[in-house]
């Protein structure tokens, strides 16, 4: 995810996503170099079907005042977000 507020929590991100099956407690929030949210996150579905209907109906929707934008990422990189590891 892409153009998350940088005030937004988890639970906003998981309310977001409510009509789609995730994995309980899979959200994570990017973080900057200097500590603070950088806007972008990441969330785990239970399934690639649940993934894509997400994608394909929440792209673009907004949280807040902010549209987000969604894209598919590997379960590795979903492990080494936010680590600096590829």
């Amino acid at each position: 995810m892409k153009g998350l507020p940088w005030r937004v929590e988890k639970e906003q991100v998981s309310e977001f996503f409510q009509d789609f099956k995730i994995i309980d407690n899979s959200v994570v929030l990017g973080i900057g170099a200097d500590g603070r949210k950088n806007g972008q996150g990441t969330i785990l579905f239970d399934d690639a079907e649940e993934a894509a209907s997400a994608q394909e109906k929440m792209h673009k929707q907004y949280i807040g005042e902010r549209f987000i934008l969604l894209s598919a990422i590997t379960f590795l990189e979903y492990l080494n977000f936010n680590s600096g590891g590829s």
